[in-house]
């Protein structure tokens, strides 16, 4: 007999023939009523119903159209639908893709790995000189940050080097470089930088300036951020905005190798900015731990990009926070970075090789879709692991489904069947910023403009654990933006920001109308 196990019930193929006897069809009859009636949970209810009495209150209330919302709620006992508006309608996801981001990982990864950041060596060591190359070698690791790089300078001096006379290698090559994650936000946000297998301090920079651009007095300062220590930016370098230039940003990248920010003169006298790195990430932070070494008495040559050979020799690894912990703070800052190389670093581990950050979603993605086979998953689209994109497409019910497949273990992991009384989802998911209803809740939470989102668990009034996904996206008026490029643009309109206000207002009334009530 042939068995195909899903999350929620076994499937028997290929029957014998004692299946004939009545006495065993009316029993496996009952039985398998029983198991699909578990199975068709998510899949129940695919009509868009009108919307009720209390969800058209809070519409009204909050001046939004019934067209822009969906919802899915369910029990995390056993994934049964407890309410649901118009859950199959693909929407704009923004940063709850974050979360499926994080439970891929946790469970192809393991809650034990750690990302690994190596330093090799090869030739030997005399009188203090390292006759032969070193390298650099990133491993994805998205917390990286000068104050890791005191662990590589000791392993240094206690090999007794102060001086590399060979070459000084970086090696980015374990996942695919990408200058940015998304090249329609606008040119100057930190919040989109570029992605490296070798990463260092989130790929950003500290611009400060004193003295109007162009002025004599005018000076700029560039420095990498990390706890307590400020390393000076020797690969990233500032200009003015030539005359007759016209831009609504006051920092434009030229097209050069490196980056090289061009200041507007109209800045004012005095100012701070933290700009992404773009260019070159690896090299940067090559450069910067170099720095770093000169500053603790080690010679090392200007960096050089290469992979590095399989045999040189393992001088310190350093170990990233175990991946809950970072799982954690990405989803508490949702840090774009973080969430991408989370995502490459996943994928590489499915197919051994480096993706594009496009391609290691649709992997992703059809890990899902094999993972998950009862789901319907029309209209699933991914683009990255960040929800930084207007061009993914979730609904509610496909992110109910994967919540209930990370909150729910398999037979496998424990053994016997049914939800996980502490899943470790509990202790991932941040609280919202509300009143007392914000201890209630554990969500990720996504913004942009005209899309807003929130997954996650409810604990009602009555005890009761609820799983819901929540999203919104106003197409017309998101189409409008896009056309009218205000994406790339710095500022976002005021009526945007309206639109946003009334969305995370309704998202928690909404929210506090399910505890009562449930």
């Amino acid at each position: 007999m042939f068995v195909t196990r899903t999350r929620h019930a076994t499937i028997l193929a290929d029957l014998p023939l004692y299946w004939c006897h009545p006495l065993f069809g009316l029993t496996f009859i009952l039985a398998g009523i029983v198991l699909w009636a578990e199975v068709f949970a998510f899949q129940s209810d695919l009509r868009i119903r009108p919307a009720p009495k209390a969800l058209t209150r809070l519409l009204q209330q909050h001046r939004l159209d019934p067209q822009n919302v969906g919802y899915h709620l369910f029990r995390l006992t056993d994934g049964r639908v407890v309410d649901t508006y118009d859950a199959d309608t693909p929407r704009i996801p923004a940063s709850t893709t974050k979360l499926i981001t994080a439970l891929a990982a946790l469970e192809i990864l393991g809650e034990d790995y750690r990302f690994r950041t190596r330093l090799l060596v090869s030739g030997e060591v005399h009188e203090s000189t390292l006759h032969g190359d070193l390298y650099l070698v990133g491993g994805g690791d998205p917390t990286l940050s000068t104050n890791d790089l005191q662990g590589f300078v000791d392993a240094l001096k206690a090999a007794g080097v102060i001086r590399v006379e060979g070459r000084f290698i970086f090696d980015e090559s374990f996942l695919t470089t990408t200058q940015e994650i998304n090249p329609k936000q606008p040119v100057a946000a930190a919040y989109n930088p570029s992605v490296s297998a070798l990463s260092l301090n989130y790929n950003r920079v500290q611009l400060r300036w004193k003295g109007r651009p162009g002025a004599k007095n005018f000076q700029t300062w560039l420095r990498s951020p990390a706890d307590d220590i400020f390393l000076p930016v020797a690969d990233v370098s500032t200009g003015l905005i030539p005359m007759g230039v016209q831009s609504e940003s006051p920092f434009l990248l030229d097209g050069g190798s490196k980056d090289h920010w061009l200041l507007s003169p109209q800045l004012p006298a005095r100012g701070f900015k933290e700009l992404p790195i773009r260019r070159a990430p690896g090299k940067v932070a090559a450069s910067l731990f170099r720095t770093y070494c000169q500053q603790r008495g080690i010679s090392l040559p200007q960096p050089q990009a290469a992979p590095a050979p399989t045999n040189a020799r393992l001088l310190y690894t350093h170990d990233s926070k175990p991946l809950p912990e970072i799982l954690s703070g990405m989803l508490f800052h949702s840090t774009n970075l973080s969430a991408e190389l989370i995502g490459l670093v996943t994928s590489r581990a499915l197919r051994d090789f480096p993706l594009s950050i496009t391609d290691s979603a649709a992997l992703l993605t059809d890990w899902y879709q094999r993972r998950l086979p009862q789901t319907d998953w029309t209209g699933f689209v991914s683009m990255n692991h960040s929800g930084l994109s207007t061009m993914s497409r979730h609904s509610p019910r496909h992110l109910t489904a994967i919540l209930y497949n990370g909150m729910t273990p398999t037979s496998e992991q424990t053994g016997h069947g049914g939800p996980n009384a502490t899943p470790p989802l509990l202790d991932l998911l941040p609280h919202p910023e509300w009143a007392e209803l914000g201890e209630k809740v554990r969500a990720k939470s996504g913004t942009m403009s005209y899309a807003d989102g929130l997954t996650g668990i409810l604990t009602t009034r009555k005890g009761h654990l609820l799983g819901f996904a929540l999203l919104l996206t106003d197409f017309t008026r998101r189409a409008a933006f896009d056309a009218a490029r205000h994406a790339e643009k710095v500022q976002t309109p005021p009526e945007a920001e309206a639109w946003t206000e009334r969305a995370k207002a309704f998202e928690q009334a909404l929210l506090s109308h399910w505890r009562r009530t449930y």
